[in-house]
């Protein structure tokens, strides 16, 4: 799987995630052009340093080399050297490779040196590019996700034969059948005939004379009472 950002603008900085693995390279392709830096810087940091430094020296302020380092604990370590090649205003590619113990770097096809690990590669967090520089794309080759967006391009995969289509008989038509008339019958109402009961006679009850009871007398005498009744 390769994975490419095109026209990047510069300085650039795109995550790696889960660092650099063994057979991982990065190709750039861009263009030096004369200005204040006097050439560009590609980086590879780490959470605490920098795993992988390439300064390319254009000969603005001295030197025409190409140049290894890393920093760690805070500090540069010793550079390292190499004949460079790229020249201002010609197109050039650059393939960093990460091999077993080291990186190996190329130019335009040419082998310009290699720079042992002082760092785990897996800790690599991201690359950054900075400097007088335009760049068309950059190719990131046999790494596990994307980096800072751009287009996945897949790997070619064999051809599959495809899957034979089974078309299935369409069913038997379905018969629907017809209404049947069901004849309306009419039902003829019957008169309806009232029941015919005997007149009945009032009871008349006599009438009773009314008992009216009167409530006793009570006459209070000497500590006792005594209760007289009137009869009627």
């Amino acid at each position: 799987m390769v994975h490419v950002i095109e026209n990047p603008p510069i300085p650039l900085t795109t995550p790696i995630y889960e660092g650099m693995r063994e057979h991982s390279s990065v190709e750039i392709h861009g263009e030096v052009f004369q200005g204040p830096q006097g050439g560009f810087t590609v980086e590879f940091p780490t959470k605490n340093g920098v795993a992988l430094h390439i300064s390319v020296r254009m000969g603005s302020y001295g030197q025409n080399v190409i140049v290894f380092n890393h920093l760690q604990r805070g500090r540069w370590h010793r550079e390292e050297h190499h004949q460079n090649t790229i020249m201002f205003g010609r197109p050039f590619c650059m393939r960093i490779h990460n091999e077993h113990r080291k990186y190996s770097i190329h130019v335009d096809g040419h082998h310009i040196g290699h720079y042992h690990h002082h760092k785990c590669p897996k800790r690599i967090v991201a690359m950054t590019v900075r400097g007088d520089l335009r760049v068309g794309k950059i190719h990131f080759e046999n790494f596990k996700h994307h980096n800072g967006g751009g287009t996945e391009i897949g790997v070619m995969q064999m051809p599959v034969a495809p899957t034979p289509i089974v078309v299935a008989q369409p069913p038997p038509p379905m018969i629907v059948p017809q209404p049947q008339i069901v004849p309306v019958v009419q039902q003829i109402m019957q008169p309806m005939v009232q029941p015919i009961y005997p007149s009945v006679q009032p009871i008349v009850y006599p009438t009773a004379t009314p008992i009216i009871y009167t409530q006793p007398e009570v006459i209070y005498m000497d500590g006792y009472h005594h209760h007289r009744h009137h009869h009627y």
